[in-house]
């Protein structure tokens, strides 16, 4: 059903309307609890800019901001900037926040955010901690990242179901695989979704899409595998950090992918952050470009204090991580006397 702009006008306004005085509780919900709410001046989340420049208003409860910089705005560029939605995708996600309904709109077979959140509650209660023996330790102790007491944001899943979806078809269970559960932390700390790694025989399953986050809108959060001190690294792979912290002793996050890594929320307790990124000169430079763009952040809104430190890491050899450089250690012949 194609609408007139008058109707697409009108839609608006009632979605306006109706989140009217709980446009802080809606962008928390859609965003992970984003930094940018809590209402101190800080970097700009848009113009990704300076330091304090930007402060979350919410004047009379319509959601505004101002940046000095970019100028005033609502909560759609808001959540735009924040999430990557389109203009249409920010509006059917509040419409569903605030119960709008759409006339003639046909109804959506995708999972809403609260039905997501509850299935990955639901199976990561049906995971147990991983343990000596079990199909994770297995992979990992392959990987050379066997620990004696893993992190409790690991768990092992002795049978997930393995979804494919075919063209617009809905997606439909293939198999079930034991699988390796990572729970993905949002600003505040609490859980938004899990990162799945399907597994088979103590090895990395061999599927289309073996390594998967169970649903979109991780936007800054990340695998918390160690609790930080005043140093923390930070790598783009879950087993690339594992393997950062066997080398070197810290409390490292996983950031998942080259494009979250670079919006990554990070603690204000931390003072000195080293970014382990991926070496990917043979293909786009996806790892160190993320990797510079988060330490060029982190050095803008660290201007003020210049006991902070920021660091960045990156393996010499051409197409590697952190997790081959310290594979190589290990399987690198030793001397004998």
């Amino acid at each position: 059903m194609v609408m007139t702009n008058q109707e697409h006008n009108d839609r608006i306004d009632r979605a306006v309307r109706a989140a009217r005085g709980s446009w802080t509780d809606i962008l928390n919900n859609l965003t992970g609890h984003h930094p940018a709410f809590k209402g101190k001046n800080q970097a700009c989340p848009i113009c990704r800019e300076g330091v304090d420049r930007f402060r979350y208003t919410n004047q009379h409860g319509e959601g505004t901001y101002y940046c000095q910089q970019c100028g005033p705005g609502g909560p759609f560029k808001l959540l735009q900037a924040i999430t990557g939605l389109s203009f249409l995708q920010a509006l059917e996600a509040v419409e569903s926040q605030v119960g709008v309904v759409v006339a003639g709109k046909p109804a959506s077979n995708e999972p809403t955010q609260e039905h997501m959140k509850k299935l990955a509650r639901k199976i990561w209660n049906e995971a147990v901690p991983v343990k000596a023996g079990d199909e994770v330790d297995r992979y990992l102790k392959g990987r050379g990242l066997g620990m004696a007491q893993y992190p409790d944001v690991l768990r092992f899943h002795p049978a997930l179901g393995y979804y494919e979806k075919i063209g617009d078809a809905k997606s439909r269970k293939i198999a079930e695989y034991p699988a390796m559960l990572a729970r993905i932390d949002g600003a505040d700390g609490e859980a938004l979704t899990l990162h799945r790694t399907y597994l088979q025989d103590g090895r990395k399953a061999p599927l289309p899409d073996a390594k998967k986050v169970l649903s979109a809108g991780v936007n800054g959060a990340a695998v918390r595998l160690f609790k930080p001190t005043d140093k923390l690294g930070i790598a783009e792979g879950i087993e690339t950090a594992l393997a950062v912290h066997l080398s070197s002793g810290m409390p490292v996050w996983a950031g998942l992918s080259a494009g979250n890594l670079e919006k990554l929320w990070l603690p204000d307790s931390v003072q000195c952050i080293c970014i382990y990124a991926d070496n990917d000169s043979n293909s786009a430079f996806d790892g160190q470009t993320s990797a510079y763009a988060l330490a060029r952040r982190l050095k803008k809104e660290f201007k003020r204090n210049t006991d902070r430190q920021v660091q960045v890491f990156v393996p010499k050899q051409d197409g590697t991580d952190w997790a081959d450089v310290w594979l190589s250690r290990l399987n690198k012949p030793r001397r004998v006397a």
